[in-house]
């Protein structure tokens, strides 16, 4: 088994000789299925070895025979082979003695004793010894099934609450990469400002107002009109609303007319917005300069 990189953009892949490639997160999915039960089967296996051998342990220790048959029959009318006499007669129910069993002398202070007990007998080391094994594993797996759980829960607490706090959405990083840019430019640093904004461009390329910033700081910061006019035609080419793409044709027009003192390419630009914008507010003030040029 081994780990690759998947063919459909995931990260793992977990390759089972010859069965395919299997996604890892489903492999991890299916190893929790087993291991779960598993450690559960095993501490109670254990734990029911565990308590089978303390209870044998006990009945050994206190000779606590558990045969059929335990004890002697009394003894009723006299009998000696110690069946009950059931023969009908007149003469009253033998009484039945009570006997205490005698007690047991206790033995001198200090002094040692010949007799053997049997109620402190010591447990033979073969019996603890297996006791033992089954609470080590009982033990053993109850630690694995919590650590198991303590992880997943804490890999889910991390992802559902810790997420927002530890990555940040890919909306934020837009948003903290343009706020750099701008703070690079607050701070007057003009060129390394447009360095900024063209590397948030190469990761949101499709960003208009990235490219109009870039062009302000060319004509309003650097006084560079050609390459604010360079900046313009080409966020002409970008596909933005027709509304838009006419004011920024009008405003690339003044710089034509104006500070590049071209006004051909100003002309030309004035009738197509006048075209190609005609139902936009672009396209009215297009036609009306282009009036006023006609008539002047």
């Amino acid at each position: 088994m081994k780990r690759k990189p998947s063919g459909d953009g995931k990260l793992f892949c977990v390759s089972l000789l010859s069965r395919g490639c299997y996604e890892w997160g489903s492999v991890k999915l299916i190893s929790r299925l087993i291991l779960y039960p598993l450690c559960l089967y095993v501490a109670i296996w254990c734990w029911g070895g565990f308590r089978d051998g303390y209870e044998n342990m006990q009945l050994d220790r206190f000779n606590v025979e558990l045969d059929e048959g335990e004890g002697v029959p009394a003894t009723v009318g006299g009998g000696t082979s110690g069946e009950v006499n059931r023969t009908p007669t007149n003469a009253p129910p033998a009484k039945v003695e009570k006997k205490r069993p005698p007690k047991t002398e206790r033995p001198p202070r200090g002094g040692k004793t010949n007799q053997v007990g049997t109620a402190g007998e010591t447990d033979p080391p073969e019996k603890k010894g297996g006791m033992m094994v089954y609470f080590s594993g009982m033990l053993g797996a109850l630690l694995v099934f919590a650590l198991l759980v303590a992880r997943d829960l804490g890999h889910l607490i991390g992802e559902r609450v810790g997420g927002n706090y530890l990555f940040k959405s890919e909306k934020s990083q837009k948003a903290d990469m343009y706020e750099e840019a701008e703070g690079v430019w607050a701070d007057g640093a003009y060129v390394d400002a447009i360095d900024s904004f063209r590397e948030y461009l190469k990761v949101y390329p499709a960003e208009y107002h990235a490219y109009k910033r870039i062009a302000e700081i060319y004509e309003k910061d650097l006084g560079s009109f050609r390459a604010a006019a360079l900046e313009y035609e080409e966020m002409l080419e970008m596909n933005i609303p027709q509304a838009r793409w006419g004011w920024t044709a009008i405003h690339l027009c003044n710089l034509y007319s104006g500070k590049l003192d071209d006004p051909d390419r100003a002309l030309a630009l004035l009738r197509r917005v006048a075209s190609e914008c005609s139902e936009t507010t672009a396209g009215q003030k297009a036609r009306d300069r282009l009036a006023k040029i006609a008539a002047g």
